[in-house]
Protein backbone atom coordinates (compact mmCIF):
# COMPACT_ATOMS: atom_id res chain seq x y z
CA UNK A 1 0.00 0.00 0.00
CA UNK A 2 1.38 3.40 -1.02
CA UNK A 3 0.97 6.03 1.71
CA UNK A 4 3.34 8.64 0.31
CA UNK A 5 2.44 12.30 0.13
CA UNK A 6 0.36 13.27 -2.91
CA UNK A 7 2.91 15.83 -4.16
CA UNK A 8 5.64 13.19 -4.15
CA UNK A 9 3.38 10.64 -5.83
CA UNK A 10 2.41 13.21 -8.49
CA UNK A 11 6.05 14.08 -9.25
CA UNK A 12 7.12 10.43 -9.46
CA UNK A 13 4.21 9.62 -11.78
CA UNK A 14 5.09 12.60 -14.00
CA UNK A 15 8.75 11.68 -14.27
CA UNK A 16 8.63 7.86 -14.15
CA UNK A 17 5.10 7.02 -15.32
CA UNK A 18 4.64 4.77 -12.30
CA UNK A 19 5.55 4.42 -8.65
CA UNK A 20 8.62 2.18 -8.76
CA UNK A 21 8.96 -0.40 -5.95
CA UNK A 22 12.21 1.34 -4.93
CA UNK A 23 10.17 4.41 -3.96
CA UNK A 24 7.44 2.38 -2.27
CA UNK A 25 10.01 0.70 -0.02
CA UNK A 26 11.79 3.98 0.67
CA UNK A 27 8.47 5.59 1.65
CA UNK A 28 7.52 2.65 3.85
CA UNK A 29 10.81 2.65 5.78
CA UNK A 30 11.95 6.27 5.63
CA UNK A 31 9.50 8.75 4.07
CA UNK A 32 11.86 11.63 4.89
CA UNK A 33 14.57 10.02 2.77
CA UNK A 34 12.12 9.80 -0.15
CA UNK A 35 11.09 13.43 0.39
CA UNK A 36 14.77 14.46 0.38
CA UNK A 37 15.42 12.52 -2.83
CA UNK A 38 12.41 14.09 -4.55
CA UNK A 39 13.33 17.57 -3.29
CA UNK A 40 16.85 17.24 -4.69
CA UNK A 41 15.56 15.76 -7.95
CA UNK A 42 12.98 18.55 -8.35
CA UNK A 43 15.77 21.10 -7.96
CA UNK A 44 17.51 19.69 -11.05
CA UNK A 45 14.70 18.04 -13.05
CA UNK A 46 11.83 20.47 -12.58
CA UNK A 47 8.21 19.39 -12.44
CA UNK A 48 5.85 20.43 -15.25
CA UNK A 49 5.03 24.11 -15.16
CA UNK A 50 8.20 25.12 -13.30
CA UNK A 51 10.66 27.29 -15.21
CA UNK A 52 13.54 25.33 -16.72
CA UNK A 53 17.11 26.03 -15.77
CA UNK A 54 19.80 27.05 -18.24
CA UNK A 55 19.96 23.48 -19.60
CA UNK A 56 16.81 21.98 -21.08
CA UNK A 57 15.67 18.73 -19.45
CA UNK A 58 16.56 16.80 -22.64
CA UNK A 59 20.21 17.82 -22.24
CA UNK A 60 20.14 16.94 -18.56
CA UNK A 61 18.82 13.48 -19.42
CA UNK A 62 21.63 13.03 -21.98
CA UNK A 63 24.14 13.96 -19.28
CA UNK A 64 22.57 11.43 -16.92
CA UNK A 65 22.86 8.77 -19.64
CA UNK A 66 26.58 9.51 -20.03
CA UNK A 67 27.18 9.49 -16.26
CA UNK A 68 25.31 6.21 -15.74
CA UNK A 69 27.18 4.61 -18.65
CA UNK A 70 30.56 5.92 -17.46
CA UNK A 71 30.00 4.77 -13.89
CA UNK A 72 28.23 1.54 -14.79
CA UNK A 73 25.44 2.53 -12.44
CA UNK A 74 21.68 2.53 -12.45
CA UNK A 75 20.28 0.85 -15.52
CA UNK A 76 23.30 1.71 -17.59
CA UNK A 77 21.58 4.75 -19.03
CA UNK A 78 18.69 2.87 -20.66
CA UNK A 79 15.79 4.49 -18.84
CA UNK A 80 17.29 7.95 -19.10
CA UNK A 81 17.92 7.36 -22.82
CA UNK A 82 14.23 6.55 -23.20
CA UNK A 83 13.28 9.66 -21.22
CA UNK A 84 15.63 11.82 -23.34
CA UNK A 85 13.90 10.57 -26.49
CA UNK A 86 10.52 11.48 -24.98
CA UNK A 87 11.92 14.96 -24.41
CA UNK A 88 12.98 15.30 -28.06
CA UNK A 89 16.42 13.66 -28.23
CA UNK A 90 17.31 11.28 -31.02
CA UNK A 91 19.07 7.95 -30.78
CA UNK A 92 22.03 9.65 -32.49
CA UNK A 93 22.19 12.26 -29.70
CA UNK A 94 22.16 9.47 -27.11
CA UNK A 95 24.89 7.69 -29.05
CA UNK A 96 27.04 10.85 -29.10
CA UNK A 97 26.63 11.26 -25.33
CA UNK A 98 27.78 7.65 -24.95
CA UNK A 99 30.65 8.19 -27.42
CA UNK A 100 32.24 10.62 -24.98
CA UNK A 101 32.37 7.88 -22.37
CA UNK A 102 34.48 5.60 -24.54
CA UNK A 103 37.50 7.88 -24.45
CA UNK A 104 36.79 9.56 -21.10
CA UNK A 105 35.96 6.43 -19.09
CA UNK A 106 37.15 3.57 -21.30
CA UNK A 107 36.02 1.34 -24.11
CA UNK A 108 34.21 -0.98 -21.70
CA UNK A 109 31.58 1.74 -21.18
CA UNK A 110 30.29 1.05 -24.72
CA UNK A 111 30.41 -2.71 -24.26
CA UNK A 112 29.02 -2.83 -20.70
CA UNK A 113 26.07 -0.46 -21.08
CA UNK A 114 26.56 2.26 -23.70
CA UNK A 115 25.31 0.18 -26.61
CA UNK A 116 22.24 -0.86 -24.61
CA UNK A 117 21.44 2.80 -23.87
CA UNK A 118 21.58 3.58 -27.59
CA UNK A 119 19.37 0.55 -28.38
CA UNK A 120 16.90 1.74 -25.73
CA UNK A 121 16.79 5.15 -27.46
CA UNK A 122 16.17 3.47 -30.83
CA UNK A 123 13.39 1.39 -29.29
CA UNK A 124 11.83 4.48 -27.72
CA UNK A 125 11.95 6.39 -31.03
CA UNK A 126 9.90 3.56 -32.55
CA UNK A 127 7.41 3.71 -29.68
CA UNK A 128 7.05 7.48 -30.17
CA UNK A 129 6.37 6.93 -33.90
CA UNK A 130 3.73 4.33 -32.98
CA UNK A 131 2.12 6.65 -30.44
CA UNK A 132 2.85 4.35 -27.51
CA UNK A 133 3.03 5.89 -24.01
CA UNK A 134 6.26 6.29 -22.08
CA UNK A 135 6.97 3.61 -19.51
CA UNK A 136 10.16 3.82 -17.48
CA UNK A 137 11.88 0.47 -17.98
CA UNK A 138 15.18 -1.27 -18.45
CA UNK A 139 13.69 -4.02 -20.58
CA UNK A 140 15.98 -3.46 -23.58
CA UNK A 141 19.04 -5.65 -23.94
CA UNK A 142 21.38 -6.71 -26.71
CA UNK A 143 20.18 -10.30 -26.40
CA UNK A 144 18.33 -11.65 -29.44
CA UNK A 145 14.68 -12.49 -28.84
Amino acid sequence: MIIMDEDIKEYLMEKFGRIHPVFEAMDRYNPELLRGFVTMRKATLKPKGAPEGALPEKIKELIIVAVEVALGRGEGGKSHARRAVRLGATAKEVEEAVELCTWLAGWSTWVDSGMDAVLAAEDEEQKVREGKPFYWTKEVTTEKK
